[in-house]
């Protein structure tokens, strides 16, 4: 029943993402959505394991979360921070700059993060 509970709220934040979507396009707006549902469901079940107690909860699902959340931080701000710049001139080349700037950020915090949080025995 707990595992059923969490992919409903996943279900909702999923499908609540989608809905206000705004002027982006529906690729965008998915990938948002699934990425804001495994958030919501980490947070859901730390929150129903803390108040009930649950099965589904692993050992280390909080030091997930921290790893996960900062290097998804880190991806969009440097792609954000990489995208504002004037150089190069022309924006499809400056969203593929940031958008490898962006994930070659993101993959060394995740790597910083998970050696750290999750040492080897």
């Amino acid at each position: 029943m707990d595992a059923v509970l969490c992919l409903v709220v996943m279900a909702a934040m999923w499908f609540w993402v989608v809905r206000q979507r705004g002027h982006w396009n529906l690729l965008l707006a998915n990938l948002a959505g699934a990425g804001s549902a495994v958030v919501a469901g980490i947070v859901f079940t730390l929150l129903y394991d803390g108040l009930f107690g649950t099965t589904m909860a692993a050992p280390g699902l909080h030091n997930s979360l921290v790893v996960f959340m900062t290097s998804a931080g880190v991806l969009a701000g440097v792609w954000l921070w990489i995208a504002k710049r004037r150089q190069p001139a022309h924006p499809v080349a400056r969203q593929l700059l940031a958008g490898a700037c962006g994930v070659a950020a993101g993959m060394v915090t995740l790597i910083f993060l998970a050696a750290n949080y999750f040492p080897q025995p």
